[in-house]
């Protein structure tokens, strides 16, 4: 039986993929902060689809528990980054120490992961890396942070790794899941308010849709899980950015109530631990989280 390993699987998106991926059959290494949430999550799935689930509580952006996860994933057949983070407060705002751990979830944990089981994927002649990247990846109208910076990187990266010669003359493949607005507390633990519900799609549909994709027989490079998001993505790739970026069309998704020089604002990290808020003084430093 093959087994995945999912980061950021305690709630939302992550869970509902760890589900898709239970229901098909495949055993788990379920990764994130909250232990709690992960053992809760673990006996569900061994209880509903007869797997075996292991719990492996770790923080990303320690080094010592990314080298234990890196250490899990080169025995795994499918490698799910989904763990991330979003900051509600512009660039300019932020303590450097939040912008570090948004790189280090965002850029550095995925890329070890898959620095970690790539190799070992294509020794074996078998497997499947799903990275969870953005529709902000593919244009800069969504301005303010270095989030879509970062979900441009997982989007690049993929497309590098899967269209390279090693990995395409193998049966490995690797997909990156372009996301619209999904309801899940990711959004609203980064302050981003909510589209119009015709853009809002549900996570459990996301991540079946997604299980679906990495399970064909040639997955595709780039997963967009909707036809209106198709549309979409295929607009900002294609139209000019100068247009893209018109005061008209461009938007500041950091403008939270409050959120000026001297206030409060609610920042939380997202995906890849409960949702547990930090408040900080914009500007200054930002308190760790407990």
């Amino acid at each position: 039986m093959s087994t995945a390993l999912v980061t950021g699987a305690s709630h939302g998106i992550g869970a509902d993929l760890a589900r898709a991926l239970a229901a098909r059959g495949h055993d788990l290494v379920l990764v994130a902060r909250g232990a709690e949430s992960l053992d809760a999550l673990a006996v569900e799935l061994e209880k509903e689809h007869d797997v075996s689930v292991r719990a492996l509580p770790a923080d990303l952006t320690v080094e010592d528990d990314l080298e234990r996860v890196a250490a899990a994933a080169r025995d795994v057949d499918i490698l799910v980054n989904n763990a991330g983070a979003s900051l509600g407060t512009s660039f300019e705002r932020t303590a450097w120490a939040d912008e570090r751990r948004l790189l280090d979830l965002n850029v550095v944990a995925p890329s070890r992961l898959v620095h970690a089981a790539l190799p070992e994927m294509l020794r074996r002649g078998n497997g499947r890396i799903l990275t969870v990247s953005s529709v902000s990846a593919l244009a800069p109208v969504w301005q303010g942070t270095a989030y879509g910076a970062t979900k441009a990187y997982e989007l690049v990266m993929t497309e590098s790794f899967a269209y390279s010669r090693r990995v395409r003359t193998s049966p490995v493949a690797l997909t990156a899941l372009v996301l619209g607005y999904t309801a899940s507390r990711f959004h609203l633990g980064a302050g981003i308010a909510a589209p119009p519900s015709s853009l809002t799609l549900a996570s459990p549909y996301v991540a079946e849709r997604a299980v679906r994709a990495i399970h064909r027989r040639r997955p595709p490079v780039v997963c967009v899980p909707s036809l209106r998001y198709k549309v979409l993505a295929g607009l900002l790739r294609h139209t000019p950015r100068r247009l893209l970026t018109l005061p008209g069309l461009a938007k500041d998704f950091t403008t939270l109530t409050g959120a000026v020089h001297g206030s409060t604002a609610t920042v939380r990290e997202a995906r890849n631990v409960p949702d547990v808020s930090v408040e900080a003084r914009v500007p200054g430093p930002m308190e760790p989280r407990p």
